[in-house]
């Protein structure tokens, strides 16, 4: 299967190693919406019995990422518009509001974090990275959520996120506004600079756009992928 594998998941007990490492290649798109899932590959790519497997797929049945077809099959679910909206709404009304408070609340330490994020989202952008820079990009607004001090607010976030999140890796694996995202950052750095929250916002606004923008390109690109 050549799954990707994770250092971090490595103290795990298996199965919540087998569900976390099965939920990052569905999310990463090494697994693609549609691709059946057999148990006896899976069970000779980690080398377990069937009943580890079968705890994940459970919780990965509830949240949606497989579709579990009882004595016939099982599948990477597809991509579901509906849930992608709802992420999208609760970002966009969201984003806006934590961009300007941590436009209030930034100091020098957040603004050199992000800055230094925003230099490893460079690097992932001219190395081809496109993982990596989501896993950067994603960290840019972690950073902007704490920094407002609504840190669980970016966890329930981030908990209804994963079709968006496969959304907008396809759209970075076709090169879909990579070098957009960085820029709009760079806006976003300014104006915490200057405590411009007005302008915050509106760079943030701005950047979110993008989302519904690579959407249809990918839909009519991928409509295979989506449900």
């Amino acid at each position: 299967m050549n799954l990707l594998k994770h250092e971090e998941y490595k103290n795990l007990k298996m199965k919540d190693y087998v569900y976390n490492v099965l939920k990052k290649n569905i999310i990463y798109l090494k697994l693609k919406p549609g691709k059946r899932l057999i148990k006896k590959e899976i069970k000779k790519e980690f080398n377990v019995s069937r009943t580890p497997i079968r705890e994940a797929f459970i919780k990965l049945q509830e949240e949606a990422l497989i579709d579990v077809y009882p004595q016939r099959a099982t599948y990477v679910s597809y991509i579901d518009l509906k849930n992608v909206e709802e992420a999208k709404f609760m970002r966009n009304t969201l984003e806006k509001e934590i961009v300007k408070l941590a436009a209030q609340k930034r100091t020098e330490e957040i603004i050199f974090e992000l800055e230094t994020n925003l230099k490893l989202q460079e690097i992932s952008f001219e190395s081809k990275d496109h993982l990596k820079l989501f896993e950067y990009d994603s960290e840019f607004h972690k950073i902007l959520f704490a920094c407002a001090d609504k840190i669980k607010t970016w966890a329930a976030i981030d908990q209804i996120s994963t079709d968006l999140k496969r959304m907008r890796i396809l759209a970075l694996s076709t090169g879909l506004s990579r070098k957009k995202i960085i820029e709009d950052h760079q806006k976003v750095i300014e104006a915490l600079k200057k405590a411009d929250a007005d302008y915050a916002e509106e760079m943030m606004q701005s950047h979110l756009a993008r989302i519904k923008i690579d959407q249809e390109k990918l839909i009519n690109k991928y409509p295979d992928y989506f449900n």
